[in-house]
């Protein structure tokens, strides 16, 4: 699974002594922090505000990637406006000095 939450088949651990497939949120947690995977998984498993914190986290890693992707695509069309306008700049110069 990469960072924005895409799972990779087979993520499983144990929840409440149960083999479950972890959720996104989870597995992302445990990338995040692998040294303390454990202690997240029982966390997880036992208390509603931890599991409200890695939903939330979760959701501001994807969020931010959206927008981090939106920027690149917004500077592409900046940067093609910015030379349409030089373009048209000179054209508009061109044609005004020649009449």
């Amino acid at each position: 699974m990469n960072s924005l939450g895409q799972l990779e088949s087979g993520s499983y651990g144990e929840i409440n002594g149960k083999k479950k497939v972890m959720k996104t949120e989870l597995i992302i947690m445990v990338e995040k922090f692998p040294g303390l995977k454990e202690k997240i998984i029982s966390l997880y498993g036992q208390n509603e505000n931890f599991q409200a914190l890695c939903s939330d986290y979760f959701l501001c890693l994807r969020s931010l990637h959206q927008w981090e992707e939106n920027i690149k695509r917004d500077a592409s069309f900046i940067k093609e406006y910015q030379e349409l306008k030089s373009a048209l700049e000179s054209e508009l110069l061109s044609f005004i000095e020649k009449t």
